[in-house]
């Protein structure tokens, strides 16, 4: 069955709403290093994971140093850490390394340029970067795509062929991101076989702003895919 994960929690109410339209994780972006609309304190995170219903996963969405990201960790304690910057093989390491004791599980976004189709990492070939990605202990592995002005939460479709190159070249769990809408994420599953969904700006009504319907038929529209396949 394909998960989904709606990103970019602001309130109590956006929770409420994500679990009430079936998400199966909701994710909160905490001090994020670059300005995003959803940039939420540790402290206003670590309120929110707290608010989440016990079968939810919560995620905390972040990037920095490994100081920094370890210690957000530690403040918000959410199920899962989503490393979404430029973090090096080593940092990865070093902070999943640096969490070992929490029992939160850490995953990691591959981001990919939409002008160049070049992998954000230290390989820049997208399929490699995967495979040296799957090799660190990471529990999953995101697919999102990157523009020259937003690091994430792009609204932008990432190419489905990379991801369905990249899908086939990892046993971890693949999660889907980028651009990602209820019209288009049936056939994105379906492309590409994702283990998850991820998606932020195609259930708002502007940056920043949840709604509701399109949180509904978001997740209608991956999890309904499931009975047909």
């Amino acid at each position: 069955m394909v998960r989904v994960k709606l990103c970019g929690m602001m309130s109590e109410a956006d929770v409420a709403m994500a679990e009430e339209a079936g998400a199966d994780a909701v994710g909160f972006v905490t001090e994020y290093p670059v300005p995003v609309p959803w940039n939420l304190t540790r402290e206003e995170a670590a309120r929110l994971v707290r608010a989440a219903s016990p079968f939810v996963t919560t995620v905390a969405v972040v990037g920095g140093t490994v100081d920094e990201i370890l210690d957000i960790a530690r403040k918000v304690m959410p199920n899962v850490l989503q490393l979404h910057g430029d973090e090096s093989l080593a940092e990865i390491l070093a902070i999943i390394d640096g969490l070992a004791d929490t029992g939160i599980r850490v995953i990691k976004a591959l981001r990919i340029d939409v002008d160049t189709g070049l992998a954000r990492f230290e390989k820049t070939d997208p399929v490699r970067a995967a495979k040296a990605l799957e090799g660190s202990g990471i529990a999953a592995l995101i697919v999102d795509s990157k523009t020259a002005s937003m690091p994430a939460g792009t609204g932008v479709a990432l190419d489905q062929d990379v991801a369905a190159r990249v899908s086939e070249a990892v046993k971890i769990p693949l999660i889907l991101a980028g651009g990602l809408t209820a019209v288009n994420v049936a056939e994105a599953v379906l492309k590409v076989r994702p283990y998850a969904v991820d998606v932020i700006t195609g259930v708002e009504r502007e940056p920043g702003v949840k709604d509701k319907k399109k949180m509904e038929e978001f997740v209608k529209a991956a999890k309904g895919l499931d009975a047909e396949r």
